[in-house]
């Protein structure tokens, strides 16, 4: 069969340049109420210093040495710190430390985050020993209070300008609209967004592997928790999860929180959102891996556009309940405890791995690649490159219909990735998807495809939904984790000796944190940040003015 050859033109076409209005709706009624004042942790530790005379660089000499101390611990592995510190060259320096343990000796002297706690678990399996008893394993759990993880979070004074304490509709999603409703006047909500991904440690022994956990808050801006370097997501565990009962009592209750501006307020932390692949999603909400995580779809209706019931929390709970008295033990999940929450509600979408890896990758190219040939596509492009070529590729070698449902799925994949979202672009992605599912059949009809149940085509129909919720999907991508791994996991793990890992992980992880912390207070105080108590002359930065006398308790910032 030959198909009727195509000329296909490029034109250009003038840009429109629309005039956009944001109006952004605050929430009625008093949200944000201030319990007082209080010190932050980088006031508290320079006056600390102060008390006892100490120079800011302390427990270091001074700020080459405090460089030095940064490039070894960063770039120089352990083993090798103590062959550089013998180099007679080094003797030059007359460092404060000599060898490697005194340099970590000192660095355990720095100001450091949430300590780390191990936690020991009896895990009881269905395997039954020769003694008629279920054989157990003991487990080792390390993990951080993640309260004191939010604390230490909403202490930091370098996200002072980029937290906000009340829902607005234009920027965040109907979720914290809609719990800021539940709580008592005054109440602050902290969104606590949860993500978790099993990953492989070593390259040539698959056995080596931890499951980290990490946390971050949906009070701080998106653009700074997708940074890695800006330390806005913080690792609260390592395998397996607990039931964090410490949630329990800070979300129904509140806790009181010292914010970046040093003002105290009572804060809710309330799990929001979970992300994670789909393996992990179903893990989290107890489900099988052919059922969706958030509802209750049939699975032979999962290629159809439809929305079906959500899961319900207590009917899940009953139902594993029931399965837990037979041979099958089955634990409590985490969430059941947590108040406010609905956990099938916070699967967020994963762009990556539904999307980009899933529908495209998977099933788009590979239905189109059996239509045209394998010699028709160029084998060396990568998936993510190919989707801004791919309709040029088959343009002229497929019919319309399959045209017009993968220009739908494409249209779908990057209205899913916009950073901010209307009513209107919503629509839009819905017609996207509408326009897919009108079209789909072609690939069966040819023969490429036997059905559409596929749970990642299935998860397309709740991302309108979820950006409703949430905001947009930038917020909540899984790409995050792989960078937070390289951090959090492989370079802590390639600092270790490969043999009972995860205590010198937890280890190397404080160290780093400390460094972190040193380095950031003492960026806050290169600009000399300390307060008034006298009201001393500041002059003026306009030569036609004359000095004025500074506001009482004002704060100065004097550049080096």
């Amino acid at each position: 069969m030959y198909l009727p050859y195509h000329v296909y033109y490029m034109t250009e076409v003038k840009d429109e340049h629309h005039v956009w209005m944001r109006f952004v709706q605050s929430y009625p009624g008093q949200v944000v109420k201030t319990l007082g004042e209080a010190e932050s942790m980088f006031h508290s530790i320079r006056a600390k210093q102060v008390a006892l005379g100490l120079d800011l660089w302390v427990p270091f000499a001074d700020e080459e040495e405090w460089v030095l101390v940064k490039w070894l611990i960063a770039r120089v592995g352990q083993m090798v710190i103590n062959e550089f510190l013998k180099l007679p060259i080094t003797h030059h320096m007359k460092t404060s430390f000599t060898s490697k343990y005194t340099l970590m000796k000192a660095v355990d002297q720095l100001p450091h985050g949430t300590k780390w706690k191990l936690k020991r678990i009896t895990v009881e399996g269905n395997v039954v020993s020769n003694g008629g008893q279920c054989e157990s394993e003991e487990l080792e759990l390390w993990l951080q209070d993640p309260v004191d993880c939010i604390h230490e979070l909403m202490g930091n004074l370098e996200f002072e300008d980029v937290v906000v304490y009340a829902p607005e509709r234009m920027w965040t999603g109907d979720w914290w609209w809609e719990m800021q409703g539940r709580l008592q006047e005054g109440a602050v909500v902290a969104p606590v967004i949860l993500a978790s991904d099993k990953t492989v440690l070593s390259q040539f022994r698959g056995d080596q592997e931890v499951w980290p956990v990490y946390l971050t808050l949906g009070n701080i801006s998106k653009d700074i928790h997708r940074q890695p370097s800006k330390h806005a997501a913080i690792l609260i565990a390592y395998l397996p999860i607990t039931k964090l009962e410490c949630f329990f009592d800070a979300g129904r209750d509140g806790v009181e929180i010292t914010c970046p501006d040093r003002q105290v307020r009572r804060m809710h932390p309330i799990v929001a959102a979970y992300v994670a692949n789909f393996p992990e999603q179903c893990l989290v909400a107890c489900c099988m891996e052919n059922c969706c995580p958030k509802c209750t779809v049939e699975q032979d209706k999962r290629g159809d556009m439809r929305l079906s019931a959500p899961h319900k929390r207590d009917m899940t709970i009953e139902y594993l309940q029931l399965h837990s008295k037979g041979k099958l033990m089955i634990y409590s999940p985490f969430w059941v405890i947590l108040p406010h929450n609905d956990i099938f509600q916070c699967m967020t979408p994963d762009i990556l791995h539904q999307l980009h890896k899933g529908v495209f990758k998977d099933h788009i190219i590979s239905w189109c690649t059996e239509i045209i040939g394998k010699d028709a596509l160029d084998a060396h492009f990568k998936a993510m490159e190919l989707q801004r070529v791919f309709l040029g590729v088959i343009a002229g070698a497929v019919e319309n219909r399959v045209i017009a449902a993968v220009r739908a799925v494409l249209d779908f994949v990057y209205y899913a990735q916009y950073q901010s979202h209307t009513e209107h672009t919503l629509s839009r992605m819905e017609a996207a998807l509408t326009l897919f599912h009108t079209n789909k059949e072609v690939f069966v009809e040819l023969g490429v495809c036997d059905h559409f149940n596929i749970p990642k085509v299935h998860s397309m129909v709740h991302y309108t939904d979820s950006i409703r919720l949430f905001g947009s999907t930038d917020g909540f991508n899984t790409e995050l984790l792989e960078r937070l791994h390289i951090d959090f996991a492989k370079r802590a793990y390639r600092a270790s000796n490969q043999c009972d890992y995860v205590i010198q992980m937890t280890t190397w992880l404080q160290r780093q944190e400390s460094l972190h912390i040193q380095d950031a207070y003492l960026q806050c105080n290169s600009k000399c940040f300390f307060k008034v108590h006298a009201s001393p002359v500041v002059a003026s930065k306009d030569p036609r003015k004359p000095p004025a006398p500074a506001r009482f308790d004002s704060a100065l910032f004097i550049d080096d």
